[in-house]
Order: C-alpha cells, then structure tokens, then sequence
C-alpha cells in the first residue's frame, strides 16, 4: 500500500512541477497610456496629492475626482501598466465604478506577484504583491457569511 502512496505521490508532483503558471505581464508603459492628454492630465493631478498608496484612497478628494473623470475604458488600461502602483489605483477605481466585470480584472491578475507599498496611516507601511492588493479591496464589499466571495477568494488564491 504504501508503495502505490509513493508512486501516487511521485507522479503528482511531477505533473504539478511540470504545470506552467501564467505569470502576468504588464502589456503597457505609463508613458503610452499617459500620451492620451485628458488621461494624463487627471492622472498627474491626481498623483501630485498622492505619492502613495493608502488605505483609505477611496475617501480623498482627488481620488473621488480622478474616478469621476476616467473613463471604463481607460481605467481598463491602467491596470494593464507596467507599473504596480498604477494597477492598483486603476482596480480601486474601476471598484468604486461598481465596474460589473471586476473579478475578470482581478483574475487576470492572478499571478501578479510585482509588489506596492500601502500605508496604513503614518506608520505602518505593508509590502504586498498587486494580486493581494487586489483581492483585499473586494473583501469589504463581501460579506464573510458570502459564500460566492469565499469561493472566489479560495479559487484566487490557488496555484
């Protein structure tokens, strides 16, 4: 009995050794998406007054006002850059958009392991992969007792 558990054994790590992952990869440059003037003007605005990624963007005036003046479209294509920070800006902003295709944006991002900087106030100040980041903004708009959200977070979270 033993024998066939480590034969079994073998040949599942073998297949799950051999298994490629999608690793994502960025298929835009800030400066391309930026060359769009209106685009870029809302962005440096926005960015001037935030440097940083923090808890509580959702609440800034500037935020409120970036979010209102982009489109689907061009969030869209925010969370395709070549920079982490800029994903998960565009992703917050497509949320408070009640974007219906959000977990379409979320698993595409899946292995996403590029990581930001999120501060918690002024002291406190977390690395984690965009993926992460990602996921924990959708955690408040689902409840725990939400077993849809559980699931997907289940199924996000493995390889």
């Amino acid at each position: 009995m033993n024998k066939y558990f480590y034969i079994l054994s073998i040949v599942i790590l073998i297949v799950s050794c051999g298994k490629e992952v999608e690793i994502f990869k960025p298929t835009t440059k800030l400066e391309n998406i930026l060359k769009n003037e209106k685009l870029g003007k809302v962005y440096y605005e926005f960015r001037k007054e935030n440097i940083y990624l923090t808890l509580g963007i959702d609440t800034v005036k500037s935020f409120k006002k970036f979010v209102a003046q982009t489109s689907i479209k061009e969030l869209i294509s925010l969370t395709e850059c070549d920079r982490p920070v800029v994903r998960c800006i565009a992703f917050k902003a497509l949320l408070e958009k009640d974007y219906p295709e959000i977990k379409k944006i979320l698993y595409r991002h899946k292995y996403d392991e590029e990581t930001v900087e999120e501060f918690h106030g002024n002291c406190i100040r977390m690395n984690i992969p965009v993926k992460i980041y990602m996921l924990n903004i959708l955690r408040p708009f689902a409840s725990y007792k939400n077993k849809e959200y559980l699931e997907m977070e289940k199924d996000f979270m493995e390889n």
